[in-house]
């Protein structure tokens, strides 16, 4: 979570404003009730009020210290794949002197790794992950360490991505872990140990679904493996499809040049 000065005096002032105008919704029915005048509707504004004041705080710290900046990640990452924007405003308000609060949730850690990832920055991107299997709380660990197999599977490091793939499955596994790990299970892991039949099979499914809708991004990372996939299984005119598709919807993506490069080789 990431708070500035100017954000905490926002929530703090909207925190204060909800207090006074309940104490003064109490206080006016106080009066009103002293002179039998009906009053009700003034307790119970005032109650709402005061009800509201340390709701309206938490939920202004969440939206200033994490979701703006989350919505922002989504939008310039996935949608409009400008990874290198988004890398730039989260290194600058990392190092922003001003920051009341400077510990990013593991939401924001794994925007920074999918941003790393496509401007192919491998480095700064496992780091973004080490980082958030560090933030990440007892219930967090294991999603938190399937992300990490899933880079280390996709980078090639096949024995370290493994052990960790075979760990996190052993642990005890919630909903998203379960869903995370299966996905793992038939893409990256499927692409590391030379699995393609089963990879190119999750890939399309994903490419015909309707719902969750796909984002730019993750159409784009799609059609880049399955160009992989037919570049390996020498299906000449699937992969110069798929490549093809990268390059023109692209963005400012490294996996753009990749697949130009990709391109020129099966051509």
């Amino acid at each position: 979570m990431f708070l500035t000065k100017k954000g905490l005096w926002k929530v703090l002032i909207i925190g204060i404003a909800y207090f006074f105008l309940g104490s003064f919704s109490v206080a006016a029915g106080a009066v009103l009730a002293f002179f039998g005048a009906g009053s009700k509707l003034l307790f119970v504004l005032g109650t709402v009020c005061f009800v509201m004041c340390p709701l309206c705080v938490a939920w202004g710290m969440y939206a200033e210290g994490k979701g703006k900046f989350i919505n922002l990640g989504n939008k310039l990452v996935r949608n409009e794949l400008k990874p290198a924007v988004f890398i730039r405003e989260y290194e600058q308000l990392r190092n922003t002197a001003g920051l009341v609060l400077n510990k990013p949730s593991i939401e924001v850690l794994r925007l920074a790794a999918v941003a790393y990832d496509a401007l192919d920055d491998r480095e700064n991107s496992l780091s973004s992950v080490e980082e958030m299997i560090a933030a990440a709380g007892e219930k967090k660990k294991v999603f938190a360490n399937l992300i990490k197999s899933s880079y280390l599977f996709s980078y090639g490091m096949v024995e370290e991505a493994e052990a960790l793939f075979a760990e996190a499955c052993a642990a005890k596994q919630d909903i998203s872990c379960r869903v995370l790990a299966e996905a793992i299970l038939v893409s990256d892991r499927a692409m590391a140990m030379e699995e393609y039949k089963t990879a190119e099979n999750y890939y399309q499914k994903m490419l015909t679904q309707t719902f969750p809708k796909l984002d730019p991004l993750s159409k784009l990372v799609i059609h880049f493996a399955l160009g992989e996939i037919y570049e390996k299984t020498q299906d000449r005119e699937q992969a110069i499809f798929h490549y093809t598709y990268c390059v023109d919807h692209g963005g400012e993506t490294a996996i753009k040049e990749s697949a130009r490069s990709a391109l020129e080789r099966v051509q």
